[in-house]
């Protein structure tokens, strides 16, 4: 299985911009992969690699040989996860110089608490900050690839790891959750985790961003760029907390199956008003299941999807319909 660490890197103001014009050079790169991509219609790599490989090579010459193939494979990951259909017209995927870099194990190497990076001027060899958490991972997984990302004045590298298989449980109880958006979570074991702190950061930041958009000054745009993201950190931060707190409660039940609903299309069947809707829309419960199912798997546990249907109107001790009203249940 496949985990990722973040490094936190610690730079000098000569190496931070050396790697400042190398992802200006590698969005360049892949902006004109991405062309011949589009023209083409090839997001295979070999055959990407064929067309447009050369050329590159003649355009941005001090890029390197292996950072062009990385870039390649960026374009390639880029158009796959587009997936696009046959008659489908081909959109031009275009890369911003924000955009981050990709590293294959042969552009990059980690020894003694130093990392060693390409660069455009040259190899770059600096100090990173890790937790004791990551450094667990670090220490028994296999070295992979790495991305290179710049948030605003800070960077980070994050490393993907290939760690050992953990073997599933083949006995045990079933494990089941319900997922909500008023409750995040309901666990067959009675435990409820609430959403109404949640939902009252959300509200917060969405009034906090109306009045300062409806503003419209140069201190009011300002302002919306420093809490950009901050919303989307708390809900996820808040995601991580339940989902690692589920997997902990079933295995500590003795389950070996965590049985979750498959809630996809959901805010395509549900009709409402605008204010329920904006709420609807906000309910991160995919971004929750993925981090149980990842948990659930370090933990040798497996996560199945039922069909959602008639889950809350169905009784858990002698499986009839019975009626529900908000969170009153009484079996028929």
């Amino acid at each position: 299985m496949k985990r990722t660490i973040a490094l936190k890197l610690t730079l000098s103001e000569e190496q931070a911009a050396s790697l400042l014009q190398t992802q200006e050079d590698f969005a360049q790169a892949c902006n004109g992969i991405a062309s011949y991509a589009r023209d083409n219609r090839c997001w295979n790599q070999v055959g990407l690699h064929h067309l447009s490989y050369y050329e590159v090579r003649e355009q941005i010459p001090y890029l390197g040989s292996q950072m062009v193939c990385n870039a390649i494979r960026k374009v390639c990951g880029s158009y796959k996860a587009l997936r696009i259909k046959k008659q489908q017209e081909v959109p031009l995927v275009v890369f911003k110089d924000t955009s981050s870099i990709h590293y294959c194990a042969r552009t990059f190497s980690l020894k003694e608490e130093q990392l060693s990076l390409f660069s455009v001027n040259k190899r770059i060899r600096c100090r990173f900050m890790l937790g004791e958490h990551q450094r667990k991972y670090l220490a028994c997984g296999k070295i992979k690839e790495g991305e290179l990302v710049r948030k605003k004045k800070r960077w980070f590298f994050n490393i993907v790891l290939d760690l050992p298989e953990v073997s599933l449980k083949s006995t045990g109880e079933v494990f089941a959750v319900d997922l909500g958006e008023n409750n995040l979570a309901t666990t067959s074991c009675g435990t409820i985790y609430g959403g109404g702190v949640l939902r009252h950061c959300r509200d917060k930041f969405l009034d906090r961003r109306r009045k300062l958009q409806s503003n419209g000054s140069k201190a009011a745009k300002s302002c919306l760029q420093r809490i950009s993201g901050k919303e989307r950190q708390r809900v996820k931060q808040t995601n991580h907390c339940v989902s690692k707190e589920i997997v902990q409660e079933a295995v500590d039940f003795g389950a070996n199956v965590i049985v979750l609903e498959d809630l996809t299309h959901i805010r395509k069947r549900i009709r409402t008003n605008k204010r329920l809707r904006t709420r609807l829309h906000r309910w991160s419960w995919r971004e929750l299941q993925r981090f149980v199912e990842y948990k659930a798997e370090a933990a040798g546990l497996r996560v199945v999807y039922v069909n959602p249907q008639y889950t809350s109107l169905t009784c858990s001790r002698c499986e009839s319909m019975g009626q529900r009203h908000k969170h009153l249940f009484k079996c028929s």
